[in-house]
């Protein structure tokens, strides 16, 4: 598990939520089983590096599927 602070940054004129995640090792094996068994598919749109962020996450075209930041090379 990894547990990090607030961010030092706050949005001006918005709403920062801060918040933890627990993961459950027996979940995180179910999940993982049904990917393997076909019973859970993902749904990708598109792949981008962390460079075009901002371009991938606010498209001027429909992306059909989940946008994915892709961070190491």
């Amino acid at each position: 598990m990894t547990v990090t602070g607030p961010p030092e940054a706050r949005p001006a004129h918005g709403l920062a939520v801060d918040f933890v995640v627990v993961s459950v090792p027996d979940q995180l094996g179910e999940i993982a089983q049904r990917v393997r068994d076909g019973r859970l598919r993902t749904n990708i749109g598109h792949v981008a590096p962390i460079d075009d962020a901002v371009a991938a996450l606010n498209p001027t075209q429909r992306v059909a599927g989940k946008t994915i930041i892709h961070v190491r090379p």
